[in-house]
């Protein structure tokens, strides 16, 4: 069978060394893709006229943070799309999602990383099958919730590569951005904790990012 390519954020960066043998020091050039790995996503991938990573204020990437864990849905059913009755019963357990916060999913696939077939997991028609966002949940976090944005450790946001996805262009036309291939959730409070987002400043609408989880 032909190889599987890698999944979204999984392709390699290509180095170049460029000095002088006799220098005292040396320079590198690093060519990576903008959605490398861990990654932010904002809506000026699909929205036009939206502000590139560079433009964003730094003060919209320190965030509240909610840990929604699904793993053991997960576990039973690979591409379980979290929905707007989970979210609520999080809220009966937690308290209400904070407004300008960011809902991070919590599924258990960044095990997968490091084999691009499980972690593409396609099915018979070549599609991705990976847990996300039901259209319902998005919805509900955007027009009730005012969530500044979500992520979660696999790499589509609503579970689904369908061209012009609806729920992800609803997403981005209501102003919010998106975290993929994170990492590490399982070490997160259900809240409680903060995060600062820090991309690469690029003129682009998404970024390869560095998280940091600051605990309460």
């Amino acid at each position: 069978p032909p190889p599987v390519p890698p999944p979204a954020g999984q392709e390699r960066p290509r180095n170049e060394a460029a000095g002088e043998a006799n220098q005292n020091s040396a320079t590198a050039r690093s060519s990576v893709p903008a959605d490398l790995g861990t990654h932010l996503e904002l809506p000026m991938t699909v929205v036009k006229g939206k502000a590139t990573v560079a433009q964003i204020p730094a003060r919209e990437l320190f965030v509240h943070a909610v840990l929604v864990d699904v793993t053991a849905k997960v576990a039973q059913t690979d591409d379980y799309r979290v929905t707007a009755d989970d979210l609520r019963a999080w809220e009966r357990r937690h308290g209400r999602i904070p407004k300008g916060s960011v809902v991070l999913l919590h599924t258990g696939w960044s095990r997968r990383w490091g084999d691009p077939v499980r972690y593409l997991n396609l099915d018979a028609q070549g599609m991705p099958r990976v847990p996300g966002f039901s259209p319902a949940a998005l919805s509900f976090l955007v027009s009730q919730r005012e969530v500044r944005g979500v992520g979660l450790d696999a790499f589509l946001p609503d579970g689904t590569a369908a061209s012009g996805d609806e729920e992800t262009r609803a997403l981005s036309q209501a102003g919010k951005w998106h975290l993929v291939n994170l990492t590490n959730l399982n070490l997160l409070p259900a809240k409680g904790a903060k995060l600062v987002i820090a991309p690469l400043r690029l003129e682009a609408g998404s970024a390869p990012v560095r998280v940091i989880a600051i605990l309460p």
